[in-house]
C-alpha cells in the first residue's frame, strides 16, 4: 500500500513539473494571450447594443412562426 502511495506521489510530481513547463513556456503564454484577447472581443461583440437587438428581433420573429 505504502508503495502505491509513494508511486502516486511521483507521478503526481511528474504531471506537475509538466504542467508548470507548459505554463511558462512562452510560446504557451502568448498562445493564451492571443486566445483571450480573441475571447475578450467575441465577448464585447456577443454583448453589444446592436447583438442584443437582433436577438431580440430573431426571437420575435420566431415567437411570430410558431403561432402561424
Amino acid at each position: 500500500m505504502a508503495d502505491a502511495i509513494k508511486a502516486g506521489g511521483a507521478t503526481a510530481k511528474k504531471a506537475a513539473a509538466k504542467v508548470h513547463d507548459v505554463a511558462t513556456d512562452p510560446v504557451v503564454q502568448e498562445k493564451a494571450r492571443k486566445l483571450a484577447e480573441i475571447g475578450e472581443r467575441v465577448y464585447r461583440a456577443a454583448n453589444s447594443p446592436e447583438a442584443k437587438k437582433a436577438y431580440r428581433q430573431v426571437t420575435a420573429f420566431l415567437k411570430k412562426s410558431r403561432k402561424k
